[in-house]
This record gives structure tokens, sequence and C-alpha cells, in this order.
């Protein structure tokens, strides 16, 4: 594992699949960015490698160091975002997909930083299916959960009793300047499976930090693409391997705060039901016995009565799902 040297400095590691021209094009707007003093490529076994170097992206041009690296197989974002993760000297770092692009924002957003230690600093984004309807920034829900932590500003720090709230934001890896030392600190890493790897990584990162700062500075676009070959889009077996990653939270749940079960429960019962609508019906009676099983383990008596106390909807959506009506209660 590389060492982390310097005072100032920002590492963007890229996962990238059969995706040359998004790749292309972030290192476009990387080399406009001067506070970006590095930049780990690895290419997650693309058809054609994706090297960055093979197309004339040398570190002059770039403005910045150029690690690139390749996998020899397909792993999956984890596994390539936990491999460029290993190879960062900068002190901050930030996970960055080759189709998504940084808006004219982050570098306001990054000259906003204090020099102080902190642990990551959480960003607004814009997501593409909000931008073809005529509107600008996160899916509603998202904006729903910033209006109600009532922390919107330029930058600011998270207070304690606020990170409940916003910890329920959709699980993105790279809408989060991190500190280096922080996630090797805490060991906080991807989960190396093909779908659903950031849930780890975006939980801990919560639960673990000292100091998490905010910004309402929308710095990213969120490219958002229905269908196609994208990992996002499948529908095999891969799918229960959401359960590993939902077991190494639900285990670090249980010694936490208990003002955090309820938003880890809300947060996997809209999992659920977003990811039974791509399980492929071969695997559907897996998928919801993973469920059923997963509920079972994370919820005892008391955990489930202080659920029904504070949200009763919530309650009985599980309640039916132990009672294998999970069809009624996802719907």
């Amino acid at each position: 594992m590389a060492d982390v040297t310097g005072t100032t400095g920002l590492a963007v590691v890229i996962p990238v699949w059969n995706d040359a021209a998004g790749l292309d094009r972030l290192l476009g707007q990387i080399s406009r960015i001067d506070a970006i003093t590095q930049v780990v490529v690895v290419d997650d076994a693309s058809d054609y490698p994706a090297d960055p170097l093979a197309t004339g992206w040398r570190p002059e041009r770039l403005g910045a160091e150029l690690i690139f690296a390749r996998n020899a197989q397909q792993r999956g974002a984890g596994y390539a975002r936990n491999r460029g993760l290993a190879k960062v000297t900068a002190p901050r770092m930030i996970f960055f997909d080759s189709d998504d692009r940084f808006t004219p924002e982050f570098e306001h957003l990054l000259a906003e930083l204090p020099d102080e230690a902190f642990d990551f600093c959480l960003f607004s984004h814009a997501d593409s299916r909000v931008a073809q309807e005529g509107g600008w920034g996160p899916l509603p829900g998202d904006e729903r959960l910033w209006a109600e932590a009532g922390v919107w500003r330029a930058m600011a720090e998270l207070p304690r009793d606020k990170v409940p709230e916003l910890i329920q934001l959709t699980a993105y890896p790279w809408n989060k300047i991190y500190r280096t030392g922080f996630l090797r600190e805490h060991d906080i890493r991807c989960t190396e499976i093909m779908v659903h790897n950031d849930i780890e990584l975006h939980w801990l990162s919560f639960l673990r930090a000292g100091r998490i700062l905010v910004s309402d500075r929308v710095a990213a676009v969120h490219e958002v693409h229905p269908a196609g070959r994208r990992l996002t889009n499948r529908s095999g077996a891969e799918r229960l391997r959401v359960f590993d990653a939902l077991a190494g939270v639900s285990a670090e749940i249980a010694q936490a705060e208990p003002a955090f079960l309820l938003p880890f429960l809300r947060f996997s019962m809209a999992l659920f039901h977003w990811a039974l609508g791509l399980v492929g019906a071969e695997h559907e009676a897996a998928y919801r016995a993973r469920m059923r099983a997963f509920l079972l383990a994370c919820l005892d008596g008391e955990g489930f009565a202080r659920i029904a106390r504070a949200e009763p909807e919530l309650a009985a959506r599980i309640n039916a799902c132990l009672r294998d009506g999970c069809e009624k209660a996802l719907a």
C-alpha cells in the first residue's frame, strides 16, 4: 500500500470498463483542475485496454501524476476502486466514475476545504434523470434529505445529530472527498462484489467518521443509463451478493447509537424494493429468502419495538416480509 505524503493535493481514483470515451472526457476536465495532483485509472478488464498513456495522456499534459493498472479479469468497480486506493499517495482523494463529470462548482468546493483535518466532505450533485426533466440537482428523495437536515450552505461541519439523516442519502462513492488516511486508519473499503459494492464504503464512512463536512455545491453530474451493459443493469445471481455488503454494515449498526437503526432499515427496505425490480425471475425466491433472513438477523424484539413506535408503517412492511408477504410489503 502506498504511503500518504505531503499536506496538499487530491487524487482521483477512476475505475473504467469499456468507456474509453468517457475516460478521455473526464481526463480533459481533470487537466484543467490544478488542485488534482494524482490520477489513478484502474481498467476492469475492458474489451480493449483503456490505457490513458496510450491515448496521449502524459503527466505533463494531465498536470498530475498518472498511474494506470489493468485487471486480468473483470472483478467489478469495488475491486478496481480498492486497487486504486492502495496506490494513492495524495492526502485527499475522491472516487469518480469515468462516465460522470465534474461541474465548475468542484473547483470552488476544493478552494473552500479547510487546511485542518477532516474525515470526508460530502457534496451535492446533479442526476441526469432530473436534468432530462428540466431540473437540476439530485433525485427528489436525496433533495428531501438535504432539506430536512437543514445544512444547506457552501461549507459547514455536519452536527453529530444530523448524521443519521444524511447517512440515508443514496450510497454513491463519488460524492465525497476523503482524507486518505481516514479510509486506511479505519480499513474502509468497497465490497469486492459486482454490484452494490459502494454500500459499505458509504455507511461505514458515516459511522466511523469523527468530522464530516458538507457542502450544497452541485459539484458533479451523475450520468444514469437505464439500459445497456453497465453493472448496475445486471439481473443475475450477483444481485444476491448485496447481503454480503449489508451484513458488514448491520454488524456496525448493532454497535452504533440506536438512532442509526431506523435509517438503516429504511435504506434496506428501499433497496430491496428497487433491487427486486432488477432480479431475474429465476432468482426472486432466493432473494426473498435472503431478505427475510437478513431482517431476522438484524432485528431483535427490542429493535423491532423501537421501529414500531417510531414508524409503524415501516414496521408493518418489515413484519409482512417476515411473514413471506414481500410482494405486498414492498409494493
